[in-house]
């Protein structure tokens, strides 16, 4: 594969804010690693256009959000006669390369349909790539890109969580975190009502109890959940919410990012904010209640706990054990 790019096309299937930082994780590393004049990227998103609103701090500079794709583009059969066209959208008459992060069969056989020179997709073991490599079978929805564009450059860098933290978020983060406190960092609500991903709060305040004693307990809460901030400052001895104190217009996810590189360490749920906390080159403590292997951030500091594999749930999880699997590491 050429070192230089002009156009490529990454194509991500996941809707939430953590499928965005986790596709951000290899367009940094594609952007690491080859020339990349324009990037273009698509989601699924049902049109938040992550990039272009809340993740607008974390963009990088060539990464060109595509707009104009048939809604649900891919999930349905009858995009198989659209997909040749689609280049038509574009100044030029096939990508360089396109990145397509799923495994469905349908919709990798549409996506391929657009013009290219190379594709690349983790559909049956990247068997439908150009150029095929075989490759040991990874889970992980993001080491697997990363391992198998590594074995294509012949070489073995790290995913890309290395970012900079934009001046006016850190220094607002470092005015409001005094150097005289210690603070270990929470995040326990997630971002979809319908999923099981939550500790049951009152184990949760035991955790943060525990920690007081040495450590200030500051949580990352939205705006929304205020019942939930008044109970935890009922319950919890010295906790914090410092984004209280940042300016509404700071109020973003670069800013939970900044605050949390500035903690002891962090304890999260899955959710989009433990996506936000791995580019904080923090060490993270992440607990799932399943399916880690395959959508956990894959940083290097961070330790993620699977309820399923250690035949429990998130919401009966016990504060004994939240608390042996973090002193432990």
């Amino acid at each position: 594969m050429r070192n230089k790019l002009e156009n490529v096309l990454f194509i991500n299937t996941g809707g939430g804010i953590g499928d965005a930082l986790n596709s951000l994780v290899c367009i940094n590393f594609i952007n690491q690693n080859f020339t990349v004049n324009n990037l273009f990227y698509y989601s699924t998103d049902l049109e938040k256009f992550w990039f272009e609103n809340k993740l607008s701090e974390f963009k990088p500079k060539n990464l060109i959000t595509v707009k104009n794709f048939p809604q649900h583009y891919g999930f349905l059969y009858e995009h198989r006669k659209v997909s040749k066209n689609l280049i038509n959208l574009f100044n030029f008459d096939k990508f360089d390369l396109i990145v397509d992060n799923q495994t469905r069969l349908k919709n990798t056989l549409i996506y391929k349909k657009i013009p290219h020179q190379q594709y690349i997709s983790p559909c049956l073991n990247f068997l439908l790539s150009k150029p095929f490599i075989l490759t040991k079978k990874n889970k992980n929805v993001t080491l697997r890109l990363i391992n198998y564009l590594n074995k294509i450059i012949k070489k073995s860098n790290k995913p890309g969580y290395e970012i900079k933290i934009e001046e006016k978020f850190i220094n607002t983060a470092k005015k409001i975190m005094s150097k005289n406190n210690k603070y270990i960092g929470f995040s326990i609500t997630a971002g979809h009502p319908t999923r099981n991903k939550e500790f049951e709060i009152k184990e949760i305040i035991k955790v943060a109890n525990y920690y007081a004693e040495n450590y200030t307990p500051t949580f990352f809460i939205e705006e929304k959940f205020n019942d939930l901030k008044k109970l935890l400052k009922k319950e919890i001895k010295n906790v914090y919410f410092p984004e209280e104190l940042v300016d509404p217009l700071l109020r973003k996810p670069m800013m939970v990012t900044a605050l949390g590189s500035l903690t002891e360490f962090n304890i999260s749920i899955d959710n989009g904010i433990s996506h936000m906390l791995s580019f904080s080159q923090n060490k993270n403590f992440i607990f799932y209640n399943d399916r880690s292997e395959k959508f956990k951030p894959a940083h290097e500091k961070n330790f993620v706990y699977d309820c399923k594999l250690n035949n429990t749930k998130i919401d009966t999880i016990k504060s004994e054990e939240i608390i042996r699997f973090i002193n432990k590491n």
